[in-house]
């Protein structure tokens, strides 16, 4: 498999560029933005022409601009530009991409024929842009054409020839990268070429010789962002950074909440807490995290929240880009969820059965696991889904010593009523508790009646304590000593940062 990959390795890791995705640059964001960017598009004549930018790696409009009758285009706005990589986008549509980094940018091009087509009459960005994008173009089809013929070889020469081949193309595309960043310092184009490198590191070996896997995995991982300068804006508008990023965060950070923080605050320290790469991160983790359906990483989203969005005592927030109202929503928010994680000492709850007599304290059960659900008599999701979730106590979680703590809103007398003829219907022989017509009715009047002798104020707003604002039933496992082992809820909502 290695000796297919070989000279893949360099060429597929850049070969994007003039397509669907660019790579970014780690020169300093400076200079006037406003800049005028003129192309003539044969064939283009009176044309609705648009302009994008890249923001992370997808596109986004930026400006339009209409074709004269000789298929002249010019864009030239008058807050100007940011930095970066962009493209023209003609109908059909179809767009070629251009690093904006100049005063004045003049191209020319065919609509039918783009990239091919392109000539870069003013811009020395751009000439070396293009340049090494037909340079990968043609070492990608040598490529494909070695690959091909190393598939059909069937003798060893023959096959270590081509291999010899494939190691030769190789060397020669890095050596083209060596040569245009290094002949090219202070050009964003050398510094996209850069961050699109692959960092080459010795191979990690053990005492006795042979391969050190782990020590290459802490190699690899602590030399991911040499080729990166974190303190440049400019690279969250180009979609090398943002895959770089994403690979980062899925495949080379393990997936575990405590190490994902820890690594996440070391590399959002190098950015500067006033910078957009600073704000494409923080932004980009809390989404990830606030709205992952995997368990146990609602923790993220709590650790990012109060460290970077939710002020400390005298102090402003770190974000600077949400409104006052939203971000104390999602600080409340975060703050009900912080003793909802994994490992947290859950919230007690302290409710009656449907005598609406007898006080059950979960912390008072003697099992070792719960599983506290919430659920509501009416829900229809929640009719369906608790017989199945009982099937599986009666037959596995009981035997093994699990108890069941299931919360019932009943707060009215059609609910209570179901919920007691449902539980008896369904044969629903675990912990039954709710929050009873007569106890909500007398707690709003005066809470102190139950308080404390038989309840608390978090077990009579359990809803808000527990985060429960689903249309489905939601569960949390906790030990014996109410550490959460694991917490399940369907989101009604999403959020925009």
């Amino acid at each position: 498999m290695m000796e297919k990959v070989l000279v893949l390795s360099t060429l597929f890791s850049v070969a994007t560029f003039g397509s669907n995705a660019q790579a970014g640059s780690p020169a300093k964001e400076g200079g006037d933005p406003k800049r005028t960017i003129e192309v003539h598009i044969e064939g283009a004549a009176k044309d609705t022409i648009y302009l994008a930018n890249y923001y992370g790696n997808k596109l986004y409009y930026a400006d339009t601009a209409y074709a004269d009758a000789k298929g002249n285009v010019t864009f030239k706005d008058p807050k100007g530009y940011k930095a970066g990589v962009y493209a023209v986008v003609v109908p059909g549509p179809k767009y070629f991409e251009l690093i904006v980094n100049e005063p004045v940018i003049k191209l020319a091009t065919k609509k039918d024929d783009l990239l091919p087509a392109l000539q870069v009459k003013q811009s020395k960005e751009n000439e070396f842009f293009i340049g090494y994008i037909r340079f990968l173009n043609e070492r990608k089809l040598q490529g494909d054409a070695l690959r091909a013929r190393l598939d059909g070889a069937k003798d060893p020469i023959g096959r270590s020839a081509v291999k010899a081949e494939m190691t030769k193309l190789d060397s020669a595309v890095k050596q083209y990268q060596r040569d245009l960043v290094a002949n090219n310092a202070g050009m964003l184009v050398a510094s996209l070429v850069r961050m699109s490198m692959v960092v080459e590191l010795p191979e990690a070996r053990k005492a006795d010789g042979s391969l050190d896997s782990a020590a290459a995995y802490y190699q690899y991982r602590a030399h991911f962002w040499d080729n990166f300068d974190l303190t440049d804006d400019r690279i969250v508008r180009v979609p090398v950074f943002a895959n770089k990023f994403e690979e980062y965060m899925s495949k080379v950070i393990p997936q575990v909440p405590d190490t994902i923080a820890r690594l996440t605050d070391e590399l959002i320290a190098k950015c500067g807490n006033s910078s957009e790469v600073f704000k494409y991160m923080v932004h980009t983790i809390t989404h990830k995290f606030e709205t992952s359906d995997i368990m146990g990483m609602d923790a993220m989203f709590v650790h990012m929240a109060l460290t970077y969005y939710c002020p400390k005592p005298g102090q402003p927030s770190r974000v600077d880009w949400m409104d006052a109202g939203k971000l104390d929503t999602l600080c409340t928010r975060a703050k009900k969820m912080a003793p909802l994680t994994l490992g947290k000492k859950a919230p007690n709850i302290a409710l009656t059965d449907t005598t609406e007599e007898k006080w059950i304290n979960f912390y008072d059960l003697p099992q070792e696991y719960v599983v506290i659900i919430f659920w509501d008599p009416h829900c229809g999701h929640c009719k369906e889904e608790l017989p199945e979730i009982h099937k599986v106590y009666a037959e596995k979680l009981r035997p093994m010593g699990i108890e069941v703590y299931a919360v019932a809103k009943a707060v009215e007398p059609a609910l209570m009523r179901d919920w007691k003829k449902f539980i008896h219907d369904k044969g629903l022989d675990w912990v039954n508790v709710g929050l009873t017509p007569t106890v909500f009715t007398e707690a709003r009047k005066d809470p102190r009646q139950f308080i404390p002798k038989y309840t608390t104020l978090e077990s009579l707003n359990y809803a808000d304590t527990y985060d429960v604002f689903s249309t489905r039933p939601s569960s949390s496992w906790w030990t014996a000593n109410a550490s959460s082992l694991a917490n399940r809820s369907v989101p009604t909502r999403s959020r925009t940062w």
